[in-house]
């Protein structure tokens, strides 16, 4: 088992530099969110965006660290996250629910495919 030292150089040296700069954003983003909910009472439906955040940020920082599990684990939420945004994409459930950078995520879900066959 790594400490947190260790699995930091491992997520910052083993790959390449597009994959801890869009950590980076992960963590950057999930803060922001916190931060705009942080007035809404905890039961609520617009911490499920946090979630979906929190799910992303951890994949992403898997997938960061070379293992496959992390890249499937981000591609398949991508996919689910698209998938609900386009079932709901008229209603005010849709805002509160999902991640509103679908797209964005598309887009990095395409560089790990790219790089899938370097990951453990």
């Amino acid at each position: 088992m790594r400490n947190i030292k260790q699995f930091v150089s491992d997520v910052i040296t083993k790959p390449p530099l597009l994959f801890p700069l869009v950590g980076l954003f992960h963590i950057i983003w999930l803060i922001g969110t916190i931060w705009d909910d942080r007035h809404v009472h905890f039961p609520d439906i617009a911490w499920l965006e946090v979630l979906w955040i929190t799910g992303y940020t951890f994949f992403w920082m898997a997938a960061s660290d070379l293992r496959k599990w992390g890249a499937l684990g981000y591609i398949v939420l991508t996919i689910l996250n698209s998938c609900l945004y386009f079932a709901i994409a008229n209603g005010k459930l849709s805002v509160d629910y999902m991640s509103n950078m679908f797209l964005l995520d598309g887009v990095l879900s395409f560089f790990l495919l790219v790089y899938y066959k370097r990951f453990n």
